[in-house]
């Protein structure tokens, strides 16, 4: 059945030109678009996007600019592209951000995410503040720079980062031709000045602890408790990609867990939770499973999933059979990491752990950044690496012990006659210590430093 209700009323089919109703993804009428065959180039139309509540500004656009090529068709009046004419008819800022962010495409082509729609129109609102009714010729750089400076102040630094971004992005869209193939808009972007990403102050946020996850455990649910695990101890998993895990992900006879899936709310993230492709290509991946979870995994799937059908989700709610909303688990991690005195840290913190301890433990930066699903070194190291700066130190110490020739005092004072000695080459050469012992290179292992993170082995599970 059709839906009439949202129909626009229509009216008579005009001779010279349209007006079209543009809809949405589900459907609706989201805005009118006058548009007209370009006299100069026959192929291409001239178009206008109206609000749902500007159609008869729509026609009477679409009356002047028949006119306007009714002139140029007799000779009297050169007919110029809308693009290129005076600000009377040069869009504003509010009208053309919104048209170039829902014609946006990602490079494979697929629209860009709900939430990451409603990002951008949280972004917008604050812009269209101080450039909403300004017409894009009229943004001058002193007007951009002004914005600028008091938007530093005034917003927190992740949130002036993204208007700055954003702003900059529509900008230099409209000084670039347009995706119908017309002229740029304005001859050059207003926005001169560079976007720095602000330092995220996790970045020196200590690891999550043996201790600390034991004790969120146990103020976890026992339904939601396996979720702690799986991010800490199998590719440190998104909170997404945790909820929407299926039975069929997991692989218990080979100890693999296959991310395939992660979960939005529509293209305006105001739907239902839905299972979606992944954050990104390489976030498909497939995952290692340690021993010592694989019997929590067993209970769980034992006591909480009612049939073993492939499609049956791991975690779901306890209202339906559907999957369960990552706001459940946020909020449970939440009011937990109160109690154990560590506010600082979110659940996305448990999948920087995993890529700390990962290395630390003795895994490549490879094998980190496949466990992690990202190709970028410095995405994985900027954003996911923490500082243990008892590790650090210790290695720091490590590496002073084994090069630093045994001729020296603690203070770095030469003895007399005693000639100085090399630092240990490879193939099992050996050096003395400063305490007289000898030391080979490629069979000495340092004594490993205690985090604070349980290091497990078969015989060893988690609480």
């Amino acid at each position: 059945m059709k839906d009439t209700e949202n129909r626009p009323p229509s009216r008579k089919r005009r001779k010279w030109g349209s007006v079209i109703v543009r809809r949405d993804a589900d459907g609706n009428p989201a805005s009118f678009q006058a548009r007209y065959v370009n006299p100069l180039d026959p192929p291409k139309k001239v178009g206008r996007n109206f609000g749902l509540e500007y159609e008869t500004e729509a026609y009477k656009w679409l009356d002047v600019e028949h006119y306007l090529v009714a002139l140029h068709n007799k000779g009297i009046r050169q007919w110029v592209h809308p693009s290129q004419r005076g600000a009377d008819t040069m869009p504003i800022f509010r009208e053309y951000s919104k048209d170039y962010f829902d014609r946006y495409r990602k490079p494979d082509g697929s629209k860009l995410s709900g939430r990451s729609n409603r990002c951008n129109e949280i972004v917008l609102r604050r812009l269209n503040e101080t450039f909403g009714d300004t017409p894009l010729d009229r943004i001058t750089r002193q007007m951009v720079d002004e914005w600028y400076v008091n938007a530093r102040d005034e917003l927190t630094a992740w949130t002036f980062e993204q208007a700055a971004r954003t702003l900059k992005r529509v900008m230099l869209a409209a000084a670039t031709e347009q995706a119908d193939g017309t002229p740029p808009l304005i001859p050059a972007s207003p926005c001169r000045y560079r976007v720095i990403k602000p330092q995220s102050k996790r970045r020196d946020q200590p690891p999550v602890t043996a201790d600390e996850i034991n004790r969120l455990a146990t103020l976890f649910p026992d339904y939601q408790r396996l979720a702690l695990w799986l991010s800490l101890l199998v590719g440190g998993l998104r909170l997404g990609e945790v909820c929407v895990l299926q039975l069929r992900d997991i692989d218990l006879e080979n100890l693999q867990l296959h991310v395939r899936h992660s979960v939005n709310r529509g293209l305006d993230d105001r739907g239902k939770y839905r299972l979606c492709e992944p954050k990104t290509k390489s976030s498909k991946r497939v995952v290692p499973i340690p021993k010592p979870l694989a019997p929590l995994i067993e209970a769980h799937i034992s006591r909480f999933c009612k049939d073993r059908k492939p499609d049956t989700m791991l975690f779901h709610s306890i209202l339906d059979d559907w999957l369960l909303p990552p706001t459940t688990i946020g909020r449970t991690f939440r009011m937990a990491r109160e109690k154990i005195g560590r506010s600082d840290i979110t659940f996305h913190s448990l999948r920087a752990t995993h890529a700390t301890m990962l290395v630390l433990e003795g895994g490549t930066m490879r094998e980190t950044m496949d466990d992690l699903g990202h190709t970028s070194l410095t995405v994985a190291v900027d954003s996911y690496q923490r500082i243990v700066r008892e590790h650090h130190r210790g290695t720091v110490e490590l590496l002073a012990y084994r090069y630093m020739p045994s001729n020296r005092d603690p203070h770095g004072h030469r003895s007399e006659g005693t000639p100085d000695r090399q630092a240990p080459q490879r193939g099992g050469q050996t050096q003395e210590d400063p305490t007289g012992k000898e030391l080979t290179t490629h069979t000495k292992k340092p004594e490993p430093v205690n985090t604070g993170t349980p290091v497990y082995r078969d015989t060893e599970k988690p609480k």
